[in-house]
């Protein structure tokens, strides 16, 4: 039998499941997972054209070399368009992690402000031990959304996204005359001078983009893994927008630990 919690809009549901969370909570909302699927579905054309790109093999399947040049202009050009949108992606979702508050206005960033788990070594011992088999409970943190493996895994993981934005600027600049990559790549030329040349840029989008599979992969595993062995939904989670948690850790007031950590009362 479930009953829920709250009053107008119920934003979660508590449940009887022995041994599992207990609570559903709504913790993605549509913008989030919206985001999710559209940032995943052109990071994945990103990479099968990057692919074709560095290696077109239609020229080998006894096309025309007019017909060739064709299909490589038509790939480059929705490679790069899709390559604006993952940029602007990239950046709203980096403002919003900077200057988006807890409830959704201005300030310092609600994510932000999580960052210090980065910096707990308990944190780190609870978070591998469950990764290593070692604990069979999961750790809850109540004061962030990400244990600290996670959120050095995704703090990295934007990093590279503006990384691969810029290289990928700096590559696409040959081959248009103007507008806003040719104003980019005047901007981030400095860089390109930095990095040796065009073609050291061209090795670190395409060492990027490997790092991109990798991490699409093993957030794939980890996603699913973590979802049969703690019953959190996870991957149901990102489709529907509710998450299953311990009642105990949502009841928790984050202030209060907050006040413990200073001494105060």
């Amino acid at each position: 039998m479930a009953t829920t919690t709250g009053q107008d809009a119920p934003r979660s549901v508590v449940i009887d499941r022995k041994g599992r969370p207990a609570m559903v909570v709504y913790v993605f909302g549509r913008y989030v997972r919206a985001a999710h699927w559209i940032r995943n579905g052109v990071l994945i054309w990103l990479i099968m054209s990057g692919i074709y790109l560095g290696n077109p093999f239609l020229a080998r399947a006894g096309l025309g070399q007019a017909t060739e040049s064709f299909i490589m202009a038509q790939v480059r050009g929705w490679h790069v368009a899709a390559g604006w949108v993952l940029l602007a992606f990239t950046l709203a979702r980096i403002y919003q992690f900077l200057f988006i508050t807890a409830d959704g206005k201005l300030g310092i960033g609600h994510e932000l402000k999580m960052g210090r788990i980065m910096f707990s070594w308990k944190a780190w011992r609870d978070q591998l031990a469950f990764y290593l088999l070692m604990k069979r409970e999961h750790p809850h943190f109540t004061y962030s959304n990400y244990g600290p493996l996670q959120y050095l895994v995704y703090t990295m993981l934007y990093a590279s996204l503006l990384v691969i934005s810029i290289t990928g600027i700096l590559i696409a600049a040959p081959y248009t005359t103007g507008g806003v990559a040719a104003w980019g790549a005047s901007l981030f030329s400095p860089i390109e001078v930095w990095m040796g040349g065009i073609t050291t840029v061209r090795i670190v989008h395409r060492f990027v983009m490997w790092w991109f599979i990798l991490f699409t992969l093993a957030h794939i595993y980890m996603a699913v893994w973590n979802s049969m062995r703690t019953g959190h939904l996870l991957i149901e989670g990102i489709i529907s927008g509710f998450k299953a948690e311990s009642t105990e850790v949502r009841e928790h007031d984050p202030s209060k630990e907050e006040l413990k950590g200073t001494g105060k009362a």
